[in-house]
């Protein structure tokens, strides 16, 4: 009898191809969608994720141009500073440059201690010319690296 009754559950679901559903729980509606509209969902989204990928390393070269640029602005001012004072007698030789070069380091961390309290600020000030250019460049795709990584852990890529 049970067996009997078992058979005719399996034969019922069979002969209606899985459509019966005896929980009368709905199934979510991205299991709803054809098999061709899967496949179409699921090329856009890799598409998305590629468009992503590519944004990131776009942005990614450019911060590396633009952070480039700002460490060799700092080089180059330090240079037309020294040889500034090279060009109106104030520094005599390498010995000069090291020396003014010291005392305005001296300078710079003394004003930074003065004005914050304490040395480590100075390296956080460094840090925060970083963080500024990341924002100038990544501007409104800060969070992109999330974004991908979120994208690839979602069943949507393969």
């Amino acid at each position: 009898m049970v067996i009997a009754l078992f058979v005719l559950i399996v034969f019922l679901f069979i002969s209606s191809l899985g459509q019966y559903n005896p929980t009368g729980i709905a199934k979510p509606d991205e299991f709803k969608d054809d098999r061709e509209k899967a496949k179409l969902k699921h090329k856009w989204y890799q598409e998305i994720l590629k468009s992503k990928k590519k944004l990131k390393k776009y942005l990614d070269k450019k911060f590396k141009r633009i952070y480039f640029g700002v460490r060799a602005g700092l080089i180059l001012l330090w240079t037309g500073i020294m040889y500034g004072f090279y060009s109106i007698g104030v520094i005599v030789g390498a010995g000069g440059v090291v020396t003014y070069t010291s005392v305005v380091v001296i300078a710079v961390i003394g004003t930074n201690y003065l004005t914050s309290g304490t040395y480590l600020s100075l390296r956080d000030f460094l840090e925060s010319i970083r963080i500024k250019t990341e924002n100038w460049v990544y501007g409104e795709y800060i969070d992109l690296d999330k974004e991908i990584e979120e994208s690839q852990e979602s069943n949507f890529s393969l």
